[in-house]
């Protein structure tokens, strides 16, 4: 087994410490992602979930515990913490929001501009970064970012991170404000940054997206780690899940309906597991009438 590229040990970050507002948002994280994986981190609101990704990369340091990059401890007193940031993508939620130059082209090439690179490497960069997230750099490049759609410019700003060249892509509510192509689109192009290679930590409110995208889930709670397997592990303590306010994916609540209603159907935690569920039951009942 490979070793993890993230790894977290009894991690704890108090907010306002000292203060009459001092508030606990992690209570003893240990969590590892290895390369190549996929994994979700879901929970309720105000479970730790952006305060634990923001430990990825440095932003935030522990009140207590470590933080582990490629082996490196991160807060370590010679910690190349720049470093890490160029191996962690951390992209938040809205990152058009963060859009500012006056073209695509340059926004993309900011990051690469700041490590000092040359400026052919740095076109390069920028031209496989929008190729990566389905912009043609010819069309696209020189226009402002803000005559683009709302995906469009999501898929902008992921391309600055991507310009960067990162080991691992962590992103907070990838499709949040999204309209449903939006959505599929943007779905589409990090299922394939994974198929290339890369290692994925998607942080979601979308039980559906979670089903779809990932091999793993880590449910958080209080700040703690609740639960840590796959799919289906996860989604099997379904009380565990109701209990803290989280549901099913749509198509595993849709199984589970027919199920309660005498169809002989198989879990499926998405469309395309449930479609092929409910195919597999219907013919088996067609036989079976036979």
């Amino acid at each position: 087994m490979s070793d993890p590229l993230i790894a977290c040990r009894g991690l704890c970050h108090t907010y306002l410490r000292g203060t009459p507002m001092e508030a606990m948002a992690l209570d003893g994280v240990t969590l590892e992602i290895r390369p190549g994986e996929v994994v979700a981190i879901i929970g309720p609101t105000g479970s730790g979930k952006s305060t634990l990704i923001q430990h990825f990369n440095g932003l935030l340091r522990p009140t207590a515990g470590e933080v582990r990059i490629a082996g490196e401890d991160l807060w370590a007193p010679r910690a190349d913490r720049r470093r890490a940031r160029q191996q962690i993508g951390l992209v938040f939620q809205f990152p058009e929001y963060q859009l500012f130059e006056e073209t695509v082209r340059k926004d993309v090439a900011f990051g690469p501009k700041n490590l000092g690179l040359p400026a052919e490497t740095i076109a390069a960069r920028v031209d496989e970064a929008l190729r990566q997230v389905g912009l043609d750099p010819g069309r696209f490049g020189d226009r402002s970012p803000f005559t683009l759609s709302g995906g469009e410019m999501r898929r902008v700003a992921l391309a600055g991170v991507l310009a960067m060249r990162p080991s691992c892509l962590v992103l907070d509510e990838p499709t949040a404000g999204l309209d449903p192509r939006g959505k599929e689109e943007l779905l589409e192009r990090i299922a394939a940054l994974h198929r290339k290679g890369m290692t994925l930590v998607l942080v979601t409110h979308s039980m559906d997206e979670a089903a779809l995208l990932a091999g793993r889930i880590v449910v958080m709670q209080a700040g703690r780690v609740m639960l840590d397997g796959s799919p289906h592990e996860v989604f099997a303590r379904e009380d565990d899940l109701r209990r803290i306010g989280l549901a099913l994916p749509q198509a595993a609540r849709l199984v589970r309906l027919l199920r309660g209603r005498g169809m002989p159907v198989g879990d499926a935690l998405t469309i395309v597991e449930a479609r092929q569920a409910i195919l597999a039951a219907v013919r088996g009942m067609g036989r079976g009438a036979h």
